[in-house]
């Protein structure tokens, strides 16, 4: 079975990886986009394995590429995370089928974030589904799924790391069975039910600021689900901070959200819309990223003053 490869790190290659160990027959891996700085490590883990490497100048609709990859004449193609949409006439040529590896229970939380979504909905679990693709994003029958549970304290990294073992587990499974017995049955997604979609938050905008007047709950999940990645950020004395970890309570006060109400030598507490959070890990400016004593030793927080 000849297969190509798409996909971008860190699920692409731990997945290219994995199926170049079960010495699976990968004719070419397909390229990032050449801006992407992940773009030479993908042609680097290739070239050491002698696979050809397949990259377009700006879109896999390219003429020039899609002749490319039908030259290879590939069975069928595993897509383990990828930063450009694939046409459908690329779709068309392998006779397996393109087969998506996508880090949700679809038809829940399609889309590029499902990692941060998944927490800041308090869901109890997620997975991984493998579906073969279609003309639009995450739309197609489903092959299997595998389910893993939610911790009360996971973060987007945790999330991210769990699921990615996962995927290895189940793509290299997946092309075990479609070596013994072929084209493989999908299941189509049931899209008559309300489902939750997973779109991307921009770390260059308003979707990472912690919003105080939200109850202290909300902002500790808020704060899990954009750890490591962004960093849910706030302001204190002017200076931008991240706040990494936290802990909560309800509490009751009357002061203003992000407002600090409590301050000892080991804890800050900072009142929300309701209960207060306690952060736990502070990153101060760009670099320094420090336990809350440390803080609380560096910069001798005091009552009444506001995270904003």
């Amino acid at each position: 079975m000849k297969i190509i490869f798409f996909g971008i790190p860190d699920l692409g290659l731990l997945c290219l990886n994995a199926l170049i160990e079960k010495k699976k027959n990968i004719v070419a891996v397909v390229l990032p986009v050449k801006n992407n700085p992940t773009n030479n490590l993908m042609a680097e883990i290739a070239g050491l394995h002698n696979i050809p490497v397949l990259a377009f100048n700006n879109s896999p609709k390219e003429s020039d590429f899609i002749e490319a990859v039908k030259k290879f004449e590939p069975d069928i193609a595993f897509v383990c995370a990828f930063d450009n949409k694939i046409p459908e006439e690329l779709l068309k040529i392998p006779p397996l089928g393109f087969v998506n590896c996508h880090p949700s229970l679809l038809p829940h939380y399609r889309g590029g974030n499902p990692y941060f979504h998944v927490i800041m909905n308090n869901e109890k679990k997620t997975g991984v589904t493998i579906h073969y693709m279609d003309k639009d994003y995450d739309t197609g029958d489903i092959i299997t799924q595998s389910e893993i549970d939610i911790n009360p304290d996971e973060t987007f990294g945790t999330i991210f790391d769990k699921l990615n073992q996962k995927s290895i587990e189940m793509i290299t499974d997946i092309a075990d069975k479609f070596e013994r017995e072929g084209k493989l049955p999908g299941i189509p997604q049931n899209f008559i039910e309300k489902y939750k979609t997973a779109p991307n938050v921009n770390p260059d905008k308003a979707d990472i600021s912690i919003d105080w007047t939200k109850n202290a709950v909300y902002i500790e999940r808020f704060i899990r689900a954009c750890n490591p990645i962004y960093g849910a950020t706030s302001y204190f004395r002017r200076c931008s901070v991240k706040i990494w970890s936290a802990e909560y309570s309800d509490e009751t006060t009357t002061h203003a959200p992000g407002t600090i109400v409590q301050v000892s030598n080991e804890s800050i507490s900072v009142s929300t819309g309701k209960g207060l959070l306690m952060p736990k890990t502070i990153q101060i400016g760009f670099y320094m990223i420090t336990d809350i004593k440390d803080f609380i030793r560096r910069t001798n927080p005091q009552i009444g003053e506001i995270f904003s």
